[in-house]
């Protein structure tokens, strides 16, 4: 009996241990980095395990809304399963459980939840998942039938997805249902008269909704599916960032083969229905274009055009010469991966892309990055010398620091050689770091943000001065980006706020919309070795995801006076 009970504790630890070896959600770094060997484009291969995918409708978005990081699926646990992993590849994490697979997911408005469409029980569910505890919550189902694409409303409080619905024999294609639902599980309904081939997805920075109807059609409702009008006839539609236009590859002006050969596209206004051909700019369309955060770019894969196998950026109104980013060289073969389906990042510096052209399996694929440019360094960097606490160094950030995550502060070095009067001076090109400071940011709460009121309620303003400036980020609100000044805080409000401030435009931003503070960019150094030397200082942003260089360039150098 011992014996015996001995051995089913052993075999119960074992089958725990196995349990917990099966259900590991942590996965190790698989990124590795080389060159473009014809353009030089610095490129990244972030997975190496067979079979993963960005989620692949051109309406929702890999990225998280900071940049920060970048939500996948993949079948390397023999279903498909949604991870999310760091922006430089790290942190590889499972945020799906192993009850039953989920292909279907994309981010919540502030970036700390996933929604998705996870088999439980052999029904599908609608869930929001915590991507840091994992913990979820069912806001929709069960479903008999398969929930597919989805996408999350611009004021982060409600959902849009899919459901196929399975026709009888005979019919060519199953019907796919459009339906709506709130994040806390109210309000759900059908769409009604869905047909086939539907796609839907939110208006960026507008409650308008877009679905598309028959075989390629692109319509407009509201979100209580009324007032339905007819945009336009195509594919390979995409939205501009301020949801004012839509392009899309259709058959008008250009080749009568929509999908071969010589595509034309047209960039459509979603008020007036008004088209503008755009083929002339765009002659290299080939499918999937993403436009970029700024809606000045395009990016798109080339198969089969005038660039086989390349990542290619235009400017949408032709002003800038095409740009080959760099070469994928895929294959094609596998039976899920049929376009790159490139994705900015939110600030418009990489861009992310499949392919399998480094895989064994060419049914399978991995996932690269390709970095579009450095970021940018900060601005107008200024020191004042204080006797007491010692250099006191400000800056601004760079316009385009939406994915900054700390600024570097460096100091000057002395040369090694004294000049003619036997004295060491400092170099302007030689620094060393000695400080790091973090960015500091919060994120919109409550209701949407109009753009007349002057007290802003946001998660915490802890680590903010208690006046200043500050920068609601439009690739976050998907609204323009707006400087505010404020002259009071409480612990979750910014008082007395002045709108629109430094040329910016008052603007209505969503819930979960980033703000940065500009007033809290500030370093004192206090640990000068010389207090009788004259330093240079500069700053560098190092930015999330860590480039092989993962700085900006260097700002200009600002000097301070020798102690008196």
């Amino acid at each position: 009996m011992r014996i015996n009970s001995l051995l089913t504790f052993l075999i119960a630890i074992a089958s725990t241990v196995c349990f917990a070896a099966a259900d590991n959600r942590i996965w190790k770094l698989e990124r590795s980095d080389y060159r473009d060997e014809v353009t030089g484009t610095e490129v990244w291969r972030l997975t190496t395990h067979p079979e993963v995918e960005i989620i692949p409708d051109r309406i929702k978005d890999p990225w998280s809304p900071d940049g920060s990081q970048i939500l996948f699926r993949s079948k390397r646990t023999g279903a498909w399963h949604l991870f999310v992993m760091a922006a430089d590849g790290s942190k590889m994490t499972r945020v799906t459980d192993m009850k039953g697979p989920a292909v279907c997911g994309v981010w919540s408005r502030s970036g700390r939840e996933v929604v998705c469409t996870p088999l439980v029980n052999d029904k599908y569910e609608l869930q929001v998942i915590d991507v840091k505890t994992f913990a979820s919550r069912c806001i929709a189902g069960p479903f008999d039938s398969q929930l597919n694409k989805l996408g999350v409303s611009p004021d982060g409080e409600s959902v849009l997805f899919t459901r196929v619905i399975k026709q009888p024999a005979g019919e060519k294609q199953d019907v796919v249902m459009s339906s709506f639902v709130k994040m806390d599980g109210t309000g759900y309904f059908d769409f009604k008269d869905e047909t086939k081939h539907g796609r839907i997805g939110w208006i960026p920075g507008r409650m308008d909704i877009r679905r598309m109807k028959s075989s390629r059609q692109q319509y407009v409702v509201q979100p209580d599916g009324s007032g339905s009008r007819l945009i336009g006839e195509g594919g390979h539609e995409y939205f501009t960032p301020d949801g004012r236009h839509m392009l899309i590859c259709d058959p008008k002006g250009g080749h009568p083969s929509k999908w071969l050969g010589e595509c034309s596209a047209g960039l459509y206004n979603i008020e007036t229905g008004l088209r503008r051909d755009v083929t002339k700019e765009l002659t290299w369309l080939g499918s999937h274009p993403a436009i970029s955060p700024d809606g000045r770019f395009v990016a798109v894969d080339n198969a089969g055009h005038s660039y086989p196998g390349a990542v290619l950026i235009v400017s949408l109104d032709g002003s800038v010469p095409l740009r080959v980013l760099c070469y994928h060289h895929a294959s094609w073969e596998s039976g899920h991966i049929t376009h790159p389906t490139v994705h900015w990042s939110p600030d418009g510096t990489k861009l992310l892309f499949i392919s399998d052209k480094d895989s064994p399996d060419k049914k399978k694929g991995d996932m690269y990055l390709a970095v579009v440019k450095q970021p940018e360094a900060p601005r107008q960097p200024h020191v004042a010398n204080n006797r007491a606490d010692g250099p006191l160094l400000t800056w601004q950030p760079a316009r385009r620091n939406t994915e900054t995550k700390e600024y570097v502060i460096m100091r000057s070095v002395p040369s090694p050689r004294p000049n003619l009067q036997g004295v060491k001076l400092d170099r302007t090109g030689v620094f060393e770091e000695v400080g790091v400071v973090p960015v500091v940011d919060t994120i919109l709460t409550g209701k949407h943000l109009d753009a007349k009121t002057t007290t802003l309620t946001v998660e915490s303003t802890e680590g903010f001065p208690k006046s200043g400036r500050l920068l609601i980020a439009g690739n976050h609100s998907m609204a323009a980006p707006e400087i505010v000044t404020y002259t009071g805080k409480t612990e979750t409000t910014f008082l007395q706020c002045q709108r629109g401030e430094e040329d910016s435009q008052p603007a209505m931003h969503w819930s979960g919309a980033r703000v940065w503070s500009h007033s809290a960019m500030q370093f004192t150094d206090t640990k000068l070795p010389d207090p009788k030397r004259q330093y240079y200082y500069t700053i560098r942003a190092r930015e999330h995801s860590g480039l092989q260089s993962p700085y900006s360039r260097i700002s200009n150098a600002a000097v301070t006076e020798a102690a008196r």
